[in-house]
């Protein structure tokens, strides 16, 4: 079979995109050709991997690309196997997001919960959130929203109102017709995606960013430009040197607690992107939604309060204040822009639940109490994620958050990804540093959440010891010593 891969993906990584999807072209066009027969079992996650010297990440999401389009079946401890019949009609083509770096990293939330330990999902129970009082506030709240019909575009009047209190109190002053509510952040991202790109656009994305972001673009079919950060997140000359002669349609910005690393953009910094967003006439979506979740000082703030007549879009999410169940997410803008994103939200679910709203409205009540409690929460699992590594991994590397729930880790001299399969078969799933990547960077990264219960968190950090201290031979196997020239 080395052969005909050979044969069959011959320059398969040449053209646009990110390579999970180049590779999935390849394939299907390989099965369509007879160059992979019906019946026949594809190689494995691994060994293809290392045919093609590609992350084991990059042939995972190219499988389940094949999978979702009917190419292929995918059956756990066989294998993947090319279908007798090909897709039985072309709408499950050539649909990307479909598969992607999220549901290959939170495959957990796809397959529902399993024996491994978790290192995936930065979210969290919330098991004390709804004590007697708050539930009485939230009950009347919700009986006075069901007097009318519940269908509120921009979101429930009185949670608008809230969120404009919340986003003033970062240092943004907002007006209630500046805000408007959606299903999480990840809709959020979705509504100004879809405003502002048609496919081919350019987007300008830190490098390393929030890795469903990632996915968003990509099933957007925009074209990604990377900013690099460093230890006090992006720099306003980077972009303008990034975005060069591309024109880019947007930017997209993790500037507080960023998404993996946690790092922070200082206030004249923002102050600067802001003034080189309005030279190159370039909106700037701002993702805040970590903002609440500080380990430290309180963060400046948002870049949109330094915007001129170029909108910046501010996005955020009571998700990580909160709970992650209650799916409320906002963008703050100009209210031109959003009275177009309601329209579209509109078309898209007529609206959020009004009973999440309520429950959102009458939690706001009270939100320096839940963030203090979520501070100290984060702290807390910080210091014991910390405390373990540096007793089980002490090789391991990384910069303290100034916020957020994970932790930037590099791996010395290691394959993020490979170690992420050895990882896997001890019981522990981990985000390897490519996953967050447009350009698939980050090899010997892993982005380790600091959210789970201390036992589970120690368990788990055993589990990557014990893969760790077995890795280097690993490597050394004749598998990984194979390689195809293509």
């Amino acid at each position: 079979m080395q052969a005909r891969i050979a044969v069959g993906l011959d320059g398969w990584d040449a053209g646009d995109g990110p390579l999970y999807r180049r590779l999935a072209v390849a394939l299907r066009t390989a099965i369509a050709d007879g160059s992979f027969p019906a019946g026949e079992r594809l190689p494995t996650e691994r060994s293809l991997a290392t045919m093609l010297s590609v992350s084991r990440a990059t042939v995972v999401a190219a499988y389940d690309d094949l999978r979702d389009a009917g190419w292929v079946d995918r059956r756990q401890g066989s294998g993947t196997w090319v279908r007798h019949r090909g897709p039985a009609a072309p709408f499950g083509q050539d649909r990307p997001g479909i598969s992607g770096r999220s549901s290959t990293s939170f495959r957990a939330l796809l397959e529902g919960p399993t024996d491994a330990i978790e290192f995936t999902c930065a979210a969290t129970p919330a098991p004390d959130l709804l004590d007697d009082a708050m539930l009485r506030d939230a009950f009347d709240v919700l009986r006075v929203a069901t007097e009318d019909i519940g269908y509120h575009a921009a979101g429930y009047p009185p949670l608008r109102r809230a969120l404009a209190t919340h986003l003033t109190s970062w240092g943004l002053p907002t007006s209630e017709r500046e805000v408007i509510v959606t299903s999480g952040a990840q809709q959020a991202i979705a509504l100004t995606t879809e405003l502002y790109t048609r496919p081919g656009d350019v987007v300008v994305v830190e490098d390393p960013t929030y890795l469903s972001a990632l996915d968003r673009f990509e099933a957007a079919g925009v074209r990604l430009i990377t900013v690099p950060i460093g230890s006090r997140g992006v720099r306003a000359a980077d972009l303008v040197a990034a975005a060069g002669d591309a024109s880019p349609r947007l930017l997209y910005l993790i500037p507080t607690f960023h998404n993996p690393s946690g790092t922070v953009v200082p206030e004249a910094e923002r102050r600067e992107i802001a003034r080189a967003a309005e030279e190159m006439r370039v909106p700037i979506v701002e993702d805040l939604t970590l903002a609440d979740v500080s380990l430290g000082d309180p963060p400046p703030a948002p870049i949109g309060t330094h915007a001129g007549d170029v909108p910046v879009l501010t996005i955020g999410s009571l998700s990580k204040l909160f709970w992650g169940g209650l799916r409320v997410g906002f963008v703050r803008g100009p209210e031109p822009v959003i009275q177009r994103l309601a329209r579209m939200k509109l078309l898209a679910d007529h609206g959020s639940s009004v009973v999440s709203q309520a429950l959102a409205t009458s939690l706001l009540a009270r939100v320096a109490e839940y963030r203090d409690r979520r501070q100290a929460f984060a702290r807390q699992r910080y210091e014991t994620l910390a405390d373990l590594l540096a007793r089980h991994l002490p090789t391991w590397r990384w910069r303290e958050p100034e916020g957020g729930l994970s932790l930037w880790v590099q791996l010395p001299g290691a394959d993020a990804t490979a170690f992420a399969d050895a990882a896997a078969r001890r019981g522990v799933a981990v985000v390897p540093g490519p996953m967050t990547s447009a350009n698939d960077a980050f090899g010997d990264h892993l982005r380790l959440p600091f959210v789970l219960d201390p036992a589970d968190m120690e368990e788990g950090v055993r589990r990557l010891a014990d893969a760790w201290s077995s890795f280097g031979s690993e490597q050394l196997s004749p598998e990984r010593s194979l390689r195809v020239v293509v």
